[in-house]
């Protein structure tokens, strides 16, 4: 049997690679492929996305591709087997990309060396065996803030710090910390602070709640609940919304506890 397949097909949701760098590997210009996964890929394997994403590199840019992809939870990862393999006579493909797991990395080698683009990824890094994890993310926190910068660009800086550490440690720690830290540093890193706090709280609790009814309902198109999540400025009514999201029957239910929630907040702002 055979069937002719679209080579271009409508979709609702895509893949796409976080991001390709031309760069200079010994003497040879190259593209270095990276690509950020909070989670293990559900939808497709990683190994056919990353073999997806070099193949549409090189298609692109016609140069050599250096493919990593970089987990961030410490529980992301662990079985990708960093290739995609096709075993069939004449037909063999191979392509092999970098597994990076944040967790085996010694995070406080990253805070010796300061490098600034990488001290907001610490906290997901593997600590000293005997520091508690408060302590760590007490020692992030604190490289983080003394990283020269003006104000409005360090209150982003420790948000991102924030935003990502969220991942492995609770949000009221992590604001704690990073007040206690800053608190004779200027007002305005605290007002900036706080913002981009709540509003990575808010991202990522509306990302907990869409990837719940994904995984339970086999929910593809959730566009419309997105949106009015999205609407929803309150952080603990979203976190309600996320064990709603946990504990409901079904997706129909759910939407119809949010289509109710939506009307109350609405009564109530009129």
């Amino acid at each position: 049997m055979i069937e002719v397949l679209e080579t271009e097909q409508p979709t609702v949701k895509s893949n796409r690679a976080d991001s390709f760098i031309r760069a200079n590997v010994h003497g040879k210009e190259v593209i270095v492929h990276l690509e950020m996964q909070t989670h293990d890929s559900r939808e497709v394997p990683m190994p056919y996305r990353m073999a997806g994403y070099a193949g549409r590199g090189i298609e692109s840019f016609q140069l050599p591709v250096y493919s990593h992809v970089i987990y961030l939870h410490p529980r992301a990862g662990r079985t990708d087997p960093g290739e995609y393999i096709q075993e069939m006579q004449d037909y063999e493909i191979r392509i092999r990309y970098k597994v990076i797991r944040l967790y085996d990395l010694e995070g406080s080698s990253f805070l010796e060396a300061g490098m600034k683009g990488l001290i907001p990824f610490t906290p997901l890094m593997k600590h000293p065996e005997n520091m508690e994890p408060k302590e760590w993310i007490r020692q992030c926190v604190e490289a983080a803030n003394a990283v020269p910068q003006d104000d409005i660009a360090k209150a982003d800086y420790l948000a991102d710090l924030a935003i990502l550490g969220g991942l492995v440690f609770d949000y009221p720690t992590i604001r704690e910390t990073i007040m206690e830290t800053i608190m004779q540093e200027s007002s305005v890193i605290q007002h900036f602070l706080q913002q981009g706090i709540e509003r990575g709280t808010r991202e990522s609790l509306i990302e907990g709640i869409l990837e719940n009814l994904e995984v339970r309902f086999n929910a593809r198109d959730l566009q419309t609940v997105a949106s009015v999540l999205e609407r929803i400025d309150a952080v603990q009514h979203l976190r309600q919304l996320r064990r709603e999201a946990l504990q409901t029957p079904s997706l129909e239910a759910f939407e119809q506890t949010l289509s109710l929630s939506e009307a109350v907040d609405a009564n109530g702002s009129s």
